[in-house]
This record gives C-alpha cells, structure tokens and sequence, in this order.
C-alpha cells in the first residue's frame, strides 16, 4: 500500500505555530511552578533555619541567656531578610522570568528551519509488518508497526510517534489528503495504517507536534 502527498512552507508554519505555543506554555507552567518553590524557599523555610538550628544546639541549656540569644538572632536574622535577601530573592526570580522569556524566543526562531526539510512530495509505504516513509531528501525510513508507541491528528495530518529508546522519540507526518484524484483509494491507505495502530495510543485532537 503506497500513498503521496505534499507538505506545503504554509502547513509548516502551521505546525511551526503549535509547537511554539505548546512548549512556551509548558515553559510557562514550570516556571511558575519554580519560581514558587524559590519564593516559598526564601520566604518561609530559610528564615526559619536559623533560629531552628540555634534551639537545636542550646536545646538542653535551660537559661535564660540562651533563649534571649536564640531571640536575639533570630530578630537579627528577619531584619537581614527584610532589607536584604527578600530583595536578592525578588532579583532571582526577575532573571528567572527574563531567562525563559529569551528560550522562548529561541524556540520561535528554531521550530520553522528545523521543519524546512519536511517541505515537498512524501511517499509513504506500508506493508504487513512495517511503515516506511521517504521524505523529500530522499532518505527512507522504515520502522516497525510495534515500534509506534502513539499517534495523533489534527485537520490536515496523522501525527505519528515512534519510541526507539526510553528517552527517544521521533514524530512522523502523514497528510489525510494526497496528491492523486483517486480520494477513495488515498482514505483506503489512510485506513490500512491506523488499523496496525494501537487504537487506545490514538487520540482525535488537535495536536502540537515535534518532529526530531
């Protein structure tokens, strides 16, 4: 079973767009989730840490100089914060914000150019036991049916993923309308390549995707 299909540059701003959408919100997510942690690190648990630690050590010297030093500080220590690491604090977390600003800016400048290859005429190959697909550089990709480990569509494409490695992924694009006029025959192919798919690693939803 062989299908064609072409990639046009304005599909791969499309896709270029998601993907930039989706890793600057994931991006987005765990900064605020770090700059959390640092805010509640530096305003909660460090100026605790050492009043804490001076009780631990005069914990069994019961008079009363140890706990007017204990207190004294401990006033100490929240003054230093107040004037001093609460700021050192806030100037972390503005360079934080500043750092993941320019990622993703770098992220915008890279998605299109890493997609640029995939520009032009696809042939898609699939027999009983694998897939092979040979985009326009010419260089053929044959993969085992067992080796997709989830797939994905939006309008214009099937997206999808092979697992190589634990930490390996690879995303592949088949277009849901081809080159030939015969439309049936092209949704016949379609249909022949998703039935070698798991259908539980299969979603029907719009998706951002990566191509490696």
């Amino acid at each position: 079973m062989e299908l064609k299909f072409s990639i046009t540059q304005e599909q791969l701003i499309t896709i270029a767009e998601k993907i930039n959408s989706e890793r600057m919100a994931k991006n987005a997510r765990f900064a605020m989730l770090l700059h959390a942690f640092i805010v509640r690190a530096l305003l909660l648990w460090i100026p605790l840490l050492s009043p804490l630690i001076l009780f631990y050590f005069f914990l069994e010297i019961h008079t009363p100089e140890t706990y007017i030093a204990i207190a004294i500080c401990a006033i100490a220590y929240l003054i230093v914060w107040t004037f001093l690491l609460k700021n050192i604090a806030e100037n972390q977390a503005s360079k934080f914000a500043v750092k993941i600003t320019t990622l993703d800016r770098t992220i915008e400048n890279t998605t299109l150019p890493r997609l640029a290859s995939l520009e032009g005429s696809h042939t898609v190959t699939a027999t009983a036991s694998t897939l092979t697909l040979l985009p326009p550089c010419g260089k053929s990709i044959t993969i085992p049916w067992t080796k997709f480990c989830y797939a994905k569509q939006d309008d214009d494409f099937y997206y999808l993923t092979s697992c190589n490695l634990i930490l390996f992924k690879a995303t592949y694009l088949i277009a849901k309308n081809g080159d030939t006029t015969e439309t049936a025959a092209y949704q016949a192919g379609l249909e022949y390549i998703m039935s070698h798919l798991q259908t539980d690693k299969i979603e029907h939803q719009n998706f951002s995707a990566s191509n490696d």
